[in-house]
């Protein structure tokens, strides 16, 4: 492949040549280093049945808020400050698809580098916390700089699709979350007046794309203390009808020989969805834990495929081919795309490449991407008649199309 390439390039050096034109080579783009990828809590296997998810699907709703994302800011420098776009690129995707590797998958980490481009908006902010979630540390403030980040859906939602992940739709239910926590001395119930106690789970929700409401801890909620003790979804449903929600997160978490457990049942309009238990050396992971299963089942549940359109060889032009640079800019953008197999050159006259190009992602979420970058763009796909085959009936009924992809090099 590379020899018939470099004789490509030979060729069409002869022919910028010939049309008076300049050649000045430019060195193809570095490819982007991997994000570290979040882990997952551990849990134990699930002792229960799990209800299994509808064949039908919810339609894909957009959900704005699902598209910001807070990160830590290491500097005010413009590389800490793309480092931090890329990451808050990662877990924007981890929420609209509910997944926790996003940062692994090889067409998102090729896109970072695209993550600057693709901002609305990014506003910094300085708080005093330590890693505890504590203000003071021996008396002294411990600043920690965050940066608060929104990303414009369209090239977010072809990333998603020329990834190949399903897509959670928006319309997420908020579980209401019915906890008892037993630290020797009885359980009791966590309320909105003890939220520094779930601070765990609600940061793990909100980095799943999934937000928990909790009770306000009237007399009647704190009557919910035996049905939650046994994770009793029926008795516990007359308490929560108040709320008017119909889901819930329901679970006791307590000491145990291994250092803290818990069980968790997820329930939704009189339903049993799922029931599992964890253990854990720390209370805040075990606690963490309904916040993952949660969301798991959930995006598995309500998540659909977007149209990335067809993969495999699809003909592509590409005008504004002026020179040979222009030729080396245009192939060496899509050799190192993370989104193309390969690249193979039809034709390559002054002015225009056609070409043959291997998409491992679909031709829709390959044109998505490509209206957000500085090298193509996308002119929209044409369809072209292709002469007739022998054999083929003389009145044209058998007449053949082909649809060509057509792009624009950059200035």
């Amino acid at each position: 492949m590379m020899s018939r390439h470099f004789a490509r390039i030979a060729l069409f050096s002869l022919l910028m040549a010939g049309s008076g034109m300049l050649a000045a080579q430019t060195p193809a783009p570095a490819k982007t280093p991997a994000a570290k990828t979040v882990p997952a809590a551990k849990t134990s296997p699930v002792s229960a049945t799990e209800v299994a998810a509808p064949v039908e699907r919810k339609r894909p709703v957009r959900n704005p808020e699902l598209y910001s994302t807070t990160v830590e800011l290491l500097s005010q420098g413009e590389a800490a400050r793309n480092a931090a776009y890329a990451r808050a690129l990662v877990q924007v995707i981890n929420q609209l698809t509910g997944r926790t590797d996003a940062g692994g998958n090889p067409v998102i980490r090729g896109a970072l580098a695209n993550a600057p481009k693709w901002v609305q908006t990014s506003n910094a902010n300085q708080s005093a916390s330590d890693t505890e979630g504590n203000t003071l540390v021996g008396g002294a403030p411990v600043l920690k700089a965050s940066l608060r980040v929104s990303f414009d859906p369209n090239p977010v939602d072809s990333l998603i699709a020329a990834a190949g992940y399903r897509y959670w739709t928006g319309e997420r239910p908020k579980p209401m979350l019915w906890l008892t926590i037993d630290d020797g001395r009885g359980p009791r119930l966590v309320t909105s007046q003890q939220l520094n106690v779930i601070k765990s789970l609600a940061d793990r929700g909100l980095e799943r794309g999934i937000r928990f409401l909790v009770p306000q801890g009237s007399a009647a909620d704190l009557a919910a203390v035996p049905a939650i003790q046994n994770l009793d979804g029926k008795a516990l449903d007359p308490i929560n009808a108040r709320y008017r929600n119909g889901t819930m997160l329901i679970g006791k978490v307590y000491r145990s020989v291994s250092g803290w457990s818990a069980w968790w049942l997820l329930w939704q309009d009189g339903a049993e969805l799922s029931r599992w238990p964890v253990t854990e050396a720390d209370a805040r992971k075990v606690i963490a834990t309904g916040a993952d299963r949660t969301a798991d089942y959930f995006a598995k549940r309500d998540s659909s495929a977007l149209d990335a359109g067809r993969s495999g060889v699809v003909r592509m032009e590409i005008s504004g081919i002026n020179s040979l640079s222009d030729y080396v800019r245009a192939i060496g953008f899509l050799q190192t795309h993370a989104s193309v197999r390969a690249v193979d050159v039809d034709v390559a006259v002054p002015g225009k490449l056609m070409l043959r190009v291997d998409l491992r992602s679909g031709v829709n979420a390959f044109r998505g991407l490509m209206r957000s970058n500085s090298t193509l763009q996308p002119l929209g796909p044409v369809s072209i008649a292709l002469p007739a085959a022998a054999g083929d009936p003389a009145d044209g009924s058998a007449a053949r199309t082909e649809s060509i992809e057509r792009y624009l090099l950059r200035n």
